[in-house]
């Protein structure tokens, strides 16, 4: 492990990244994660062993918090109230909440809280399970999820099951905005030159199939970038997931498909899976692909795998925290170049070319049949 560098060597490149950036406008995705980690690096060189300890042990009550702050509705108040905000006295009239209690809530406040109710009680269950397991990687159906929730269930079928209703739409919104929210893997890919350039523009023939593509937000953004598309846009996911995908809107076909079985619809010219092999570990992630290797057409189609590739070295925080996320609900995880290659490799595919952006933003592989 690297020491930490002392402080003043850390605001001393903080102080030069900041001199670097533009004068207006907004910051670019590189400089602003340089900057991001400098601070969080300044941050841990300041830290005493007792802080660590306090950011450590009480880190899990920032999501109860954020929780109690939705059962209340606060956030749409303040969102209500603009940028003027609500006072103290305000907030409490309004909910009804003790005001030391509300007093406590306004200091501790932090913009994330998914993965509570679902998700954290399996991350409290995580160190006992793998000490009970030797510290052996977790499987799809025996890992932390299923020991929290006693199921033998993976825990992307689990959420399936009527009382996860609200949950699943939660993770679906989730999705949702956190593509929304970030770069477009069109923004980098040249889907016109590889996809578009040669294919089939019969009106049958299908140009993409987003396999697991949840709501079908991505075929639409698809279509809205290039509206010359010719051809089917086909979006497959689990039934319960279809029935909230609407009709599609003459954009796309939304189908019910389990992609552990064999893929219906043959030949088409890109596959795209985005955001699925994570959840997967790699025995399951080599069903799925070789089913979608047993559609494509030699020479023509090509499967597009739009997932995050960590560095063997030096991984940032933002991608441990989704390593472990994929570990705990399925025995998923992230994965290095070499390990996506060897993976693909192991289903028949080829990676031919892979175009990245940037740590945090998924990287686009492109694969073909060996």
């Amino acid at each position: 492990m690297n020491p930490q560098p002392p402080v003043k060597e850390i605001v001393e490149r903080i102080s030069r990244a900041a001199s670097d950036l533009p004068p207006e406008g907004p910051l670019q995705t590189e400089a602003r994660n340089q900057l991001q980690d400098l601070v969080k690096q300044l941050g841990f060189a300041l830290e005493t062993p007792l802080d660590t300890l306090n950011r450590l042990v009480f880190s899990p009550f920032q999501h109860a918090v954020v929780r109690i702050a939705i059962n209340l509705s606060l956030f749409e108040y303040l969102i209500e109230a603009g940028p003027d905000g609500k006072t103290l006295n305000e907030l409490t009239t309004k909910t009804g909440v003790d005001p030391n209690l509300m007093s406590m809530y306004l200091l501790h406040r932090e913009p994330y809280w998914k993965e509570f109710d679902f998700v954290g009680p399996v991350f409290q269950k995580m160190p006992e399970f793998l000490a009970k397991n030797d510290y052996r990687f977790p499987t799809a159906y025996h890992g932390p999820f299923q020991a929290t929730y006693d199921t033998e269930m993976s825990g992307y079928d689990y959420i399936m099951e009527p009382r996860w209703a609200d949950t699943l739409t939660d993770c679906n919104l989730f999705m949702k905005g956190r593509r929304e929210g970030g770069v477009s893997w069109l923004e980098f890919y040249p889907f016109a030159d590889n996809v578009l350039t040669g294919a089939d523009t019969n009106p049958d023939a299908v140009t993409v199939v987003d396999v697991g593509g949840g709501l079908g937000h991505g075929l639409t953004e698809l279509k809205d970038k290039f509206p010359e598309l010719k051809g089917r846009l086909i979006l497959q996911d689990l039934p319960k997931t279809i029935e909230h995908a609407g009709d599609g809107g003459g954009i796309f076909e939304p189908t019910a498909h389990d992609f552990f079985t064999p893929q219906p619809v043959q030949g088409s010219k890109a596959y795209l899976i985005r955001q699925v092999l994570h959840d997967w570990p790699d025995q399951e992630c080599q069903v799925i692909l070789k089913h979608l290797a047993a559609a494509m057409r030699a020479g023509y189609s090509k499967l597009l795998v739009n997932e995050i590739i960590i560095p063997e070295v030096g991984a940032s925080d933002f991608i441990i925290a989704c390593d472990l996320v994929m570990m705990g609900l399925g025995g998923g995880m992230e994965r290095t170049k070499s390990h996506w290659s060897s993976l693909l490799e192991s289903a028949g595919l080829r990676i031919e070319n892979v175009w990245t952006l940037n740590e945090q933003t998924e990287s686009v592989m492109e694969a073909v049949l060996i």
